[in-house]
């Protein structure tokens, strides 16, 4: 019987070795130019039998750590086997592994040097096939202990790809590796979204001929039909809460945005004109949303306030502005532009002033922030010209490749920092 990783792994405080809590000790910007990295080890893991297969899995648990450590980008990472004494480290993590038969134990400990005291100490049991899983979850636990904050190694992403004509939903561990497909529609799907709980999918999928919004349950695995008004039913973003979506709908004419529940069912209408309002994207508490608009000749961004409904102009520079995705901390606004015959990232302010531009080579759409707000993800036709998907910090910094999987990849979403 194949066993379920839940249950196979058990996450503990050890706490006898935890007797005093110790806080966390720094709050890190990594958008920051003066950031200096945290130095810190990776010790060689104690195993328990000592034989050829066990220090392979050791190899593949510290390096997935490693990776995961870099991939959040405020850490320098030592592997204490090639120290040579002249390093200034501030941090330690220490591994112990024990396998008997297929189970295999790995008790992991974050030691704070300067204190020599631990941080943070976890246990974990499952099989070789869950060493990823551990690894990921232990990053988080060093990433929350000296930071403050989660990071991003618990999360997932989705993005479609498209092969021929026909797209489908895929999702991906955070840093590109576990790739899976989502759906089988088997035609044009667009625009899929995590739900902020992460036990749902939204998209929007041509299936019957024209664009309906879907749910898929997570749990289950059952896709429903959400919406299947008349005309558009297109770009779905969940509310903060999960209890309801802001959707763009043109089943009275031109497409506007509505709020609807879980059921499909239509709470409110939010806009009526002129011209097209579309891609929402609500703010972090959850009282305003960001949308596009050209009722004053070329797509602008808006903002509007929820309870009294009032709206102002947000984006002034630029005859093109689009895709709008407002950031975890509420404090930028990330979305799309045209300059020169091409598309670029930029970020502004919710309260407006000069946006700052973050891409400049080829196009670059779609921009999803990290649930940490550290680092955004977008697609891009610099490989070649085709469309594949890059993450980069929140100022622009360090754009690397991160998914190239089908014909073309975009449409990219960072869910929540939730899958275990």
């Amino acid at each position: 019987m194949k066993r379920k990783i839940l249950p196979s792994i058990i996450t503990l405080l050890i706490a006898s070795i935890l007797a005093i809590p110790v806080q966390s000790k720094i709050y890190i910007d990594i958008s920051s130019p003066f950031m200096e990295k945290i130095p810190i080890s990776l010790s060689t893991p104690n195993l328990l039998p000592q034989n050829f297969e066990n220090q392979q899995a050791a190899k593949k648990l510290t390096s997935t750590l490693k990776s995961d450590l870099i991939f959040h980008g405020f850490f320098s990472v030592f592997d204490s086997s090639y120290l040579t004494g002249d390093e200034k480290l501030d941090y330690r993590i220490d591994t112990t592994m024990e396998r008997h038969g297929k189970s295999l134990t790995a008790v992991m400990k974050l030691m704070d040097l300067s204190t020599d005291s631990m941080l943070a100490g976890r246990k974990y049991i499952g099989t070789v096939n869950d060493l990823r899983k551990m690894a990921h979850m232990f990053s988080n636990e060093v990433v929350k202990a000296i930071t403050g904050k989660p990071g991003v190694s618990l999360s997932r992403i989705l993005f479609i790809s498209r092969n021929g004509k026909k797209s489908e939903v895929y999702s991906a561990d955070f840093d590109g590796m576990n790739i899976r497909q989502e759906t089988n529609q088997k035609t044009i799907v667009m625009s899929p979204r995590y739900s902020p709980d992460g036990h749902f999918i939204s998209f929007t999928s041509f299936r019957s001929g024209r664009p309906c919004l879907y749910l898929k349950n997570l749990k289950t695995g059952k896709i429903t039909r959400l919406t299947s008004y008349r005309g558009l039913n297109m770009s779905p973003a969940w509310a903060p809460a999960g209890d309801r979506l802001a959707v763009t709908l043109s089943k009275a004419g031109s497409p506007d945005i509505y709020l609807i529940g879980l059921d499909g069912r239509i709470i409110k209408r939010l806009t009526r004109g002129p011209g097209i309002n579309c891609s929402p994207s609500f703010s972090p508490d959850g009282r305003r949303l960001v949308f596009v608009s050209d009722r004053n000749g070329s797509p602008q961004l808006f903002i509007m306030d929820l309870s009294s409904g009032k709206t102002r102009r947000l984006t002034f520079s630029g005859s093109y502005n689009t895709d709008p995705q407002w950031s975890p901390a509420g404090d930028r606004i990330a979305y799309v532009s045209r300059q020169g015959g091409r598309f670029q990232i930029f970020t502004i302010s919710p309260d407006g002033g000069e946006p700052i531009q973050l891409t400049y080579e080829a196009n670059n759409e779609n921009p999803s922030w990290s649930p940490d707000g550290r680092q955004l993800l977008f697609s891009s036709t610099r490989t070649n010209g085709k469309k594949s998907l890059y993450v980069m910090y929140a100022n622009g910094q360090n754009q690397r490749l991160l998914i190239s999987y089908g014909q073309s990849d975009y449409f990219p979403f960072w869910g929540p920092n939730v899958f275990k």
